[in-house]
């Protein structure tokens, strides 16, 4: 595969296209998995994003290789972006220690069968400069993400996490909020506007729940690169249909051309 593809759509998306559209993977199994990438390719995601601490057997090294070989080979071409989603920020429970996710993510990234990879600005400076040093080592596009699923932080607070991700190294930065107002979601946008003008990465930002769902529309009218769509099922709350994301995005880009 093309290690680079996530780079080149990301490249589209920064002269004027519409973001990209990334939808998860879910399953717990090999076999659940292998089925959902068969349904998302006939829906044709810009990336196709596993969320692994939803997969049983995480903590076998070869099983989580092996698996991400058949999706990929399924995938017809379509990047993937590794995640394991910590508890803390709205993941699943995993048997893993930090430092097995860490190995983990530095094997995959050597691996070179994904485009890139998701970790979050939480977790410690060595754990940090591992993955971000094993990302750029293999030309795999590192996501620093936040997430806060009970409020939405005041504007400078969201100004300073992007400001902080590119600080230790991340090539995107990514926050996600949860709103309890459209006036809280303007917050974010407005956020993300004047960080895509400041920073020297691109950058993603959502909105969840029912006061957010707007956000994953319009974002990119604001700077985001990227939004989250449902292909089976939703990994994180006021995710929509990615048919119904496409039908909106084409409109939207389209009169803003």
């Amino acid at each position: 595969m093309d290690v680079n593809a996530f780079q080149h759509k990301l490249k589209d998306v920064q002269s004027g296209s519409q973001p990209m559209i990334c939808t998860p993977l879910i399953g717990q199994t090999k076999e659940e998995l292998f089925h959902e990438v068969e349904v998302l390719v006939e829906k044709k995601p810009d990336v196709i994003e596993w969320r692994a601490d939803f997969f049983t057997h995480l903590n076998d090294k070869e099983q989580v290789i092996e698996t991400l070989k058949g999706m990929v080979e399924k995938a017809n071409k379509i990047p993937f972006l590794f995640t394991i989603r910590s508890e803390k920020e709205g993941g699943e429970s995993i048997s893993l220690s930090e430092e097995e996710k860490v190995s983990l993510l530095v094997e995959l990234c050597s691996t070179q069968l994904v485009d890139a990879i998701d970790y979050e600005l939480m977790h410690d400076v060595t754990h940090m400069q591992q993955v971000s040093q094993a990302a750029k080592r293999n030309g795999i596009t590192l996501i620093v993400s936040y997430h806060d699923f009970h409020r939405t932080p005041e504007v400078d607070r969201l100004v300073q996490i992007f400001t902080n991700a590119e600080s230790v190294g991340a090539d995107i930065a990514k926050i996600a909020v949860m709103p309890h107002s459209y006036e809280d979601a303007l917050k974010l946008l407005s956020a993300t506007n004047y960080a895509q003008k400041r920073l020297s990465i691109p950058v993603i930002s959502m909105a969840m729940g029912e006061h957010g769902a707007f956000t994953r529309m319009v974002g990119g009218l604001f700077g985001s690169v990227m939004t989250f769509a449902v292909g089976k099922e939703s990994s994180a709350p006021g995710q929509v249909a990615i048919q119904d994301l496409n039908t909106v995005l084409s409109v939207v880009f389209s009169k803003n051309k």
